[in-house]
Formats: structure tokens, C-alpha cells, sequence
């Protein structure tokens, strides 16, 4: 339904449905009912990519194109989207500022670009992810990158490249979860019958770690996979945040692992409780 003008300074229930719409259009907020210079921010770049008057206001006129855009990933919660969203580039300001270039995020990692897209590991669907996407030089930039390490070298290699954000949402939302949703589907029966924002908390986790269960080394590092699939497919979800923390073990050193973790394990509980 219609909501009233909102503008900077303004708080209350009406401003966090309006952050939460604009999330669906990648704005990456919080909902928090405050309407202060990140939300602004947000509002305006979605004004000006949706060819709108860019007033850094909602005019009740506003409404319905807010309550028309559409849900990024129906199979998970829009505020589980934002999740995996700021989990890679933390968000939408950070993004234009910085990881809006081609970044190497280390260790096996491939080249990344957009909102954590691996060149190293998604090379093979790069064609079909990004092909309409890029203008030419870009694609022809980042081909030789596929399904290779990331290192220093291609950091300088590719240090005039940019991915506008309009391009990395739509490729994240359009292409990106729609598979991982669907390895997710594939690698936890059961997934469907657990809350959306459950369900984004698991995706989160295939995003990240992928969703191999075997591992034969001594550490054993998908014992917690195999024990999130065999509670999810019990019935058992109440066992999955313990075993989502538990994983921390794997990562002694590297808290933004370890965090994240802790991050997917409280999402996955707030849509047990119904949040």
C-alpha cells in the first residue's frame, strides 16, 4: 500500500519497509528505521539506476514503484540476500569505492569480481554469467583469468577494469543464486522445508565453502557439512548452528571466516524463531 513522504532524519516502521524494499533492488541497507546518509545514499543510486528522479526522498508517489521491485531470490529471504551480499563486499559504498576493480582475496582463490565471483572457479560459466554484461575490452581483459590462481601479477593486469554495480547485482541475483540455490537444494534434502531465511543461511555456506561433503584428509574438514545434511534431512534443524560453529575450528587464525560462521549460525537460528 502507499506510505507517506520520507526523507533524511525520518525514523519509524514505515522507513525500515522502505529499506527493505529498496534491498530487493541491491541497496544493501539495514532496516533499521533510520532514515540517515546511508539510507539516502542507497535510495538515490537505486533512483538513478531505475531512471528515476534522483531526490534522495520517497514521495508517496514513490510507493509503487518501491512495492513493484521485484524479490531478488524468491527460493530465500531478501534479507538473506543482503546477508551473502555484504559478507563478500560489505556494502554498497565499499563496493563502488573499492571492490568495483578486480581483487585477489588470496591463498587457492581465483581473480573476483562482482559480488564474489570467482574466476578461478566459475570460469566455465563466465560466457553464459557475464558474456552480455561486459563491454568487450573488460571481457577480453578477464578471459585469461579463468580457471587460473588469482596473484599480484593479474591485480596490476586488471587494475583498469571496473564492474559497475548494476551489472555484479544482476548477475549475483539473476545467475549466481539461482545455482547455488540449487547445489544447496541438491546437497541438503530437506532444504525446502526449512524457513526462507534458513535456507539463506545455507546458501551463504555453499557460497563460500561450496557444498562437498568428503574429504579424506585427518582434520576432516566436511565432518560439520555431512552433519548440517544429515540433520537437515532428519528433521533436526535445531542441531545446525551448533554445527555451523563448530566448523570454526577449521579457520584458528582467520577471524573473517570464523565470524561468518558465527554470522550464518545466527541467521539460520532467527529463521528457526520465526524471524
Amino acid at each position: 500500500m502507499p506510505g507517506p513522504l520520507l526523507q533524511h532524519g525520518d525514523r519509524g516502521s514505515d522507513v525500515t519497509r522502505a529499506q527493505g524494499l529498496l534491498n530487493r533492488a541491491g541497496a544493501l541497507l539495514d532496516d533499521d528505521g533510520q532514515f540517515g546518509p546511508g539510507t539516502e545514499a542507497g535510495l538515490r543510486a537505486c533512483q538513478l539506476e531505475a531512471g528515476r528522479p534522483v531526490t534522495g526522498s520517497i514521495a508517496p508517489a514513490d510507493w509503487d514503484w518501491l512495492e513493484s521491485l521485484p524479490e531478488p531470490c524468491p527460493d530465500i529471504a531478501t534479507e538473506a540476500v543482503v546477508f551473502i551480499a555484504r559478507e563478500e563486499v560489505s556494502s554498497r559504498a565499499y563496493y563502488d569505492a573499492v571492490v568495483t576493480r578486480p581483487s585477489y582475496p588470496g591463498l587457492t582463490s581465483g581473480m573476483t569480481i562482482g559480488i564474489g565471483y570467482d574466476l578461478g572457479q566459475e570460469g566455465g560459466h563466465f560466457a553464459a554469467d557475464w558474456g552480455d554484461r561486459l563491454d568487450g575490452a573488460t571481457h577480453d581483459a578477464l578471459v585469461p583469468w579463468l580457471g587460473r590462481q588469482g596473484s599480484a601479477e593479474a591485480v596490476k593486469a586488471l587494475a583498469t577494469v571496473r564492474i559497475a554495480w548494476v551489472s555484479a547485482w544482476f548477475v549475483f541475483t539473476r545467475r549466481s543464486l539461482p545455482a547455488y540455490v540449487g547445489q544447496t537444494r541438491g546437497a541438503f534434502p530437506g532444504f525446502d522445508a526449512l524457513p526462507l531465511l534458513s535456507r539463506g543461511a545455507l546458501v551463504s555456506l555453499a557460497y563460500n565453502r561450496g557444498t562437498a561433503m568428503d574429504d579424506s584428509s585427518p582434520d576432516d574438514p566436511r565432518r560439520e557439512m555431512r552433519q548440517i545434511r544429515d540433520a537437515v534431512a532428519a528433521g533436526r534443524p535445531d542441531q545446525v548452528p551448533a554445527a555451523l560453529l563448530a566448523m570454526q575450528r577449521l579457520w584458528p587464525t582467520l577471524r573473517g571466516l570464523r565470524d561468518r560462521r558465527a554470522r550464518e549460525a545466527a541467521l539460520f537460528q532467527e529463521g528457526l524463531d520465526g524471524g
